[in-house]
């Protein structure tokens, strides 16, 4: 009992050094986690805390499946510098734009879809009563179908895009028909081009718009005048300068007149209305499918002039600077609008009797001056097809333009220079202008054959798609004028052009700039603008001697006074 009663006092004194305390066993336990690595200078307890930071910031799903995948993504984080301020900022990628407007492209497209195909008769109704028609689109993804198998066309994807990007065109703008032309290539971006028709209501506000603004030669008629008005307000200062008294200075020399210039200025050529000869169609281009569609301003004929003059690959700006010599007037557009002019007059071809004239109207019964190789043509709905045979044919005399020819006024419709003077003219008076030969161009629908041959060689060369299977087999030209332009044609009735290319023309000799014009005599040939020799002393001392003054006469002596001068001086 004693011995019993001696014991229990230290095991309850052991027992009491022996229970837990939590504080001190949460202190022990941090000091221990918070104990730095030798080789990083890390610890465990500032690890942890970092990944429980990111997981409750992120709260992914099966944290504890990838638990060790963020303990890893939180060492990696720790290589950055601390200096790095741009850890934080998003930066947005390049191709995020243009995919913004893919996508703008393709809900636009579908809903306007959507609507049509759940449109009952009420919906169609609508339509009709607000002018809104679809309007008629290639198919693109048919005509790049036959356009690959003969190695050139577009690649799927990108045809694809484009065709979309038609729709999206015959959606936003008044256009009743668009045909994609070809695809320009430039320095900084390329260009798609669109070749449409306006709708009857877009074209007449336009030519009514072109009408009430003033005509090309309206603007310099009033400089000439304004011109002309401050030389008569010279001539009245000079008069009344003149009145002035004289001052008594001495006269300057004598100065030649001043030159006049004698060059004149040749006489603007009207622009052809919207509509007609070279702006009968209006095209469209972009950069890229999806962007919105740039409508090109109308060919001017000053424009088609210096084009041919000059040779310059496109940028992908618009706005950007020509600078050549002839001087251009304008910006890119101008320029890619007559080089798409040129392009489309020179390459547009097809097949004999692919199209026909329109309307039952004859080319006789057009006036040459307002109609005359500008008449309407449409597509035959007889056509038939050639056989590879003929397509193949080494004059191509089965295949046609379809194309304006340009003439070198710049306009598909000759322009009479003298048309308001002959007017003027009474029938007495017949010391006018003499007539000037109106320029005939090749009519519409004429044969390849007669094209001009390029150093030897033919305008086209001609070649089939395949001699494995005639049945299939298509006739494919390209175009050794303008490279990149092509066409085909089926033993069927299909047919299309496609041009993909800088749009510049072959040209055999080396390019060399247009020389600058002789410059005009600016003072007649004379003693006063005559350079000399300067006089040597010699010639100075001559001159000088052959202008002095004539010596005086000696004066009258009598003859006493000169006969004893005499005998002094003997003695």
């Amino acid at each position: 009992m004693s011995q019993t009663f001696l014991l229990e006092p230290d095991i309850i004194a052991a027992t009491e050094n022996v229970m837990p305390d939590l504080n001190n066993d949460l202190v022990l336990a941090k000091n221990f986690l918070k104990q730095q690595s030798a080789a990083t200078g890390d610890s465990l307890y500032d690890h942890l805390v970092d990944v429980v930071q990111k997981i409750l910031s992120q709260s992914p799903p099966d944290v504890v499946d990838n638990f060790e995948q963020y303990s890893w993504e939180v060492k990696q984080e720790k290589f950055r510098p601390n200096f790095d301020l741009l850890n934080d900022i998003y930066l947005s990628p390049p191709q995020l734009a243009s995919v913004t407007q893919v996508d703008e492209m393709f809900r636009l497209v579908a809903s306007k879809a959507t609507k049509l195909d759940d449109g009952g008769e009420e919906e169609q109704e609508l339509d009709l009563e607000e002018d809104h028609y679809k309007p008629k689109i290639q198919d693109l993804v048919d005509h790049n179908y036959y356009f690959r198998q003969a190695g050139y066309g577009l690649p799927a994807s990108e045809c694809y895009a484009i065709y979309i990007s038609m729709i999206m065109l015959g959606i936003k703008e008044p256009v009743s028909t668009i045909r994609f032309f070809g695809k320009i290539f430039g320095i900084k971006a390329n260009y798609y081009v669109m070749e449409t028709d306006l709708t009857l209501e877009e074209l007449d506000r336009r030519i009514r718009a072109f009408e009430m603004k003033d005509m090309p030669g309206e603007g310099e008629a009033i400089d000439e005048a304004r011109v002309h008005a401050i030389e008569e307000q010279a001539e009245i200062l000079g008069e009344g300068e003149a009145k002035e008294p004289v001052s008594k200075e001495p006269v300057p020399p004598k100065i030649p007149p001043e030159p006049v210039s004698t060059w004149q200025a040749p006489a603007p050529i009207p622009v052809e209305r919207p509509g007609q000869g070279v702006n009968r169609k209006v095209y469209w281009v972009c950069n890229r499918p999806g962007e919105p569609w740039i409508c090109l301003p109308d060919i001017r004929p000053e424009h088609v002039r210096v084009a041919r003059l000059s040779v310059r690959c496109m940028t992908g700006d618009l706005e950007s600077e020509v600078i050549t010599f002839p001087p251009f007037e304008g910006t890119e557009k101008e320029y890619l609008r007559a080089q798409i002019g040129r392009i489309a007059a020179a390459t547009s071809i097809s097949p004999q009797g692919f199209f026909t004239f329109g309307s039952g109207e004859e080319e006789e019964d057009l006036d040459m001056e307002e109609g005359g190789g500008d008449m309407e043509f449409n597509p035959n709905p007889f056509y038939q097809g050639h056989t590879l045979k003929d397509l193949m044919d080494s004059n191509l005399t089965y295949w046609v333009h379809h194309g304006r020819h340009i003439l070198k006024q710049g306009r598909t419709l000759w322009w009479n220079p003298n048309a308001g003077m002959d007017e003027g003219l009474e029938e007495e008076d017949m010391d006018g202008p003499p007539p000037i030969e109106p320029e005939v161009g090749p009519s519409l629908f004429t044969s390849l054959s007669e094209d001009a041959r390029i150093e030897g060689l033919t305008a086209w060369s001609a070649r089939v798609s395949s001699t494995l299977c005639p049945d299939r087999a298509m006739v494919v030209l390209r175009s050794n004028l303008w490279p990149g332009a092509v066409a085909y044609a089926t033993t069927g009735k299909k047919s299309e052009c496609l041009y993909v290319g800088w749009g510049l023309k072959y040209q055999p000799p080396n390019f060399s700039p247009l020389q600058l014009p002789v410059p005009q005599v600016e003072y007649p040939i004379g003693p006063e603008i005559m350079e000399m020799a300067d006089p040597t002393f010699a010639d100075e001392e001559a001159f000088r001697i052959a202008h002095l003054p004539p010596p005086p006469p000696p004066p009258m002596m009598g003859e006493g006074e000169g006969y004893g001068e005499e005998i002094e001086e003997e003695d």
